[in-house]
């Protein structure tokens, strides 16, 4: 499947869970998620913890400059990196987001 959307490569953005499936994870919304790289249609993230395919999770989007967004989506696929690490593709359904330049 050919992607038609631009995609970058990351620092410093990062999300935590909020919900999955409907469920509040209060123990997974103490803690952050790096994105490896991210899109107007969604991000790549690394996690410990685990997901399912078409799993809707609620995530709070944290930007570099201190901004930060809810966003829907749905976990699209998974590849295991290693034992204890796991990367999603997380598609967005709701929360458009836009990706913010650092001005410099």
């Amino acid at each position: 499947m050919k992607r038609n959307q631009e995609r970058s490569s990351v620092e410093g953005y990062c999300i935590q869970i909020l919900i999955i499936n409907g469920e509040v994870e209060s123990c997974l919304s103490h803690k952050s998620y790096y994105i490896e790289n991210i899109g107007k249609g969604g991000f790549r993230f690394v996690s410990d913890a685990k997901f399912e395919l078409e799993d809707r999770v609620q995530v709070l989007l944290r930007f570099p400059d201190g901004f930060s967004q809810e966003v829907l989506g749905r976990i699209c696929y998974c590849d295991v990196i290693n034992e204890g690490k796991t990367a999603y593709g997380f598609s967005v359904i709701d929360g458009f987001y836009s990706l913010h330049e650092s001005a410099g």
